[in-house]
């Protein structure tokens, strides 16, 4: 590789130099290092962009959902409850394997196109004005798609998500569904929101295949379109300049494998397989019949799911802590200051020294017999104000049994029980540079 980037019209003169550089100890790690720190930079970048995306993804769906909501209603945002997201390469097929795929899940709502979406006169005159189609525009033009049908046969939606920012808004949709479920559930409404069911369906063929079919699609149009006319019979087809010229459908091609980072994306969230669509029409269903089985495996049953869907998820639980904490120290500190009073001075006295002494290390552990901690108010506020100086901390409390004599009578042993609380107490480590990496 090294010489293939070296080589220039110049000649071989720079491929000898870079190889004498590598072939050098001292240039050798001088390389290792730079790369070492693009490699670096471009990772900090990438993370950087991601959780740039991430924020700017829950700004548009929320500002998409929030236009909708007006419109229909809180109570009316009744999604239906499977939905299946067609994608694929040009000239995949999902045109024709979409008819089997509907009457297979039972679906009978006629399939949403994004095309079909983005071609009203809204998005046409922003086209037509040289503007570029939003996500945002996109998703709130899907959103009011999906309530527009019957939600209780499902429906596929061909063409979603087509952007990194769209995958987002995509696992957007779906928390959102499972917390409008969550809302409703106690209501005369929980009928009308059920658990959510995605299912991907991605359709893939290599690049010749697929210009070969859109070429042969366009020759089969162009004669059937023929014989109409000169017979008078039959419907007109649609002729898409895109099965026509090579270059046009080679470049739609491009587009899909400029995309393939989303799906790799999407996959990450909702696991899924390329299906090989290469096959008779029988052939490929069959295929994504068994993916949509394999989907289906990575689910919890109904009755498991309805059992723990009550837990906070993770990624919830920490969401309003920050409010919560400030308002109990607030309560402590107001109406039961000699609570509040009692966890300052147990801090102070045996958890602040503690920490001190293990400064360097980010992290002590506090173990203490003081019988306040037998108090939950107390430890509450412990660990309420250590919380709110940035320190995390968890609790443990076990119970220290001693013998202290024997019983003559019965020979029992007599054992003096001891409450022991241990206090795990974290904060950002210092690292102290060795003396000698100084000079």
């Amino acid at each position: 590789m090294v010489a293939i980037l070296g080589l220039t019209d110049a000649g071989l003169e720079p491929f000898e130099t870079i190889y004498h550089h590598l072939t050098d100890p001292p240039a050798l790690a001088a390389v290792a290092q730079e790369e070492s720190m693009a490699e670096n930079a471009a990772q900090k970048e990438k993370h950087e962009k991601r959780i740039s995306e991430i924020k700017d993804a829950k700004l548009i769906f929320n500002q998409a959902f929030k236009n909708v909501q007006d419109i229909h209603g809180r109570d009316n945002m009744r999604f239906p409850k499977e939905i299946i997201w067609l994608m694929g390469a040009p000239g995949s097929g999902k045109g024709t394997h979409t008819p089997a795929i509907l009457r297979a899940r039972g679906i009978t709502n006629p399939p949403i196109s994004m095309s079909s979406l983005l071609s009203t006169p809204e998005c046409k005159d922003l086209i037509n004005k040289g503007l570029m189609i939003s996500d945002g525009k996109v998703v709130e033009n899907l959103l009011h798609a999906l309530l527009d049908c019957e939600p209780e046969v499902g429906i596929l939606v061909d063409g979603f998500p087509r952007s990194e920012v769209q995958v987002e808004c995509l696992k957007l949709l779906h928390e959102r569904m499972h917390e409008l479920r969550r809302e409703y559930k106690q209501t005369p409404f929980k009928d009308y929101f059920p658990r959510p069911t995605f299912r991907i369906c991605v359709l893939y063929v290599d690049e010749e295949i697929s210009v070969n079919r859109q070429v042969m699609r366009g020759r089969l149009i162009k004669e059937h379109n023929a014989q109409v006319q000169q017979s008078g019979k039959g419907e007109i087809k649609e002729e898409r300049v895109t099965d026509f010229d090579e270059l046009l459908i080679r470049a739609r091609y491009q587009i899909f494998k400029d995309h393939y980072s989303c799906l790799l994306k999407l996959s990450k969230i909702f696991p899924f397989h390329l299906i090989n669509a290469v096959g008779n029409i029988d052939s490929v269903m069959r295929i994504i019949l068994k993916e949509f089985e394999y989907q289906s495996s990575l689910e919890l049953e109904h009755d498991t799911y309805e059992a723990i869907s009550h837990i906070p998820l993770a990624t919830k639980i920490g969401i309003h802590a920050r409010q919560d904490l400030i308002r109990r120290l607030e309560h402590y500190c107001e109406a039961e200051p000699e609570i509040f009073s009692k966890a300052v001075g147990f801090i102070d006295q045996e958890v602040s020294p503690m920490v001190a002494r293990h400064a360097i290390s980010g992290q002590a552990l506090v173990r203490s017999d003081n019988p306040i901690l037998s108090d939950p108010k107390i430890v509450e506020v412990v660990m309420s104000i250590l919380s709110e100086r940035g320190y995390a901390v968890t609790m443990d409390e076990r119970i220290h049994e001693t013998p202290k004599r024997v019983d003559p009578k019965t020979w029992e042993i007599i054992l003096e029980r001891t409450h022991v609380y241990a206090l795990n107490v974290r904060f950002p480590q210092h690292h102290i540079q060795p003396l000698e990496q100084k000079f």
